[in-house]
């Protein structure tokens, strides 16, 4: 059984959570615009680092290993000089984004 401490953890978490979800959907939902901007590039990072940074804290190993891979994946984009955005890229990262999500529900 969780104790009211941890409870209360794992609340701000999920909701910390949601918060970098929003900021990912968004960028998400314009890819080619978002990859073309570092800065933008840069908060999706970011985004994926913290959830990945909270539920490893926390234990919970679905969700930490799920927001790593994004990270990587964030990451890659940032190094790499030319990508196209394709409708295959942009379904493969909605549905990264759609589970995390689900998992956070």
């Amino acid at each position: 059984m969780q104790t009211e401490q941890t409870q209360k953890i794992m609340s701000y978490f999920i909701e910390e959570a949601k918060d970098h979800l929003n900021t990912i959907e968004q960028g998400l939902l314009n890819l080619q615009v978002t990859i073309e901007d570092p800065e933008l590039l840069s908060e999706l990072f970011r985004a994926a680092h913290s959830v990945k940074g909270g539920a490893a804290m926390l234990g919970i190993n679905s969700i930490r290993y799920i927001a790593h891979r994004l990270e990587d994946s964030f990451k890659i984009l940032q190094e790499t000089v030319v990508v196209k955005v394709d409708d295959k890229l942009e379904s493969l990262f909605l549905r990264v984004f759609d589970t995390l999500q689900d998992l956070l529900e």
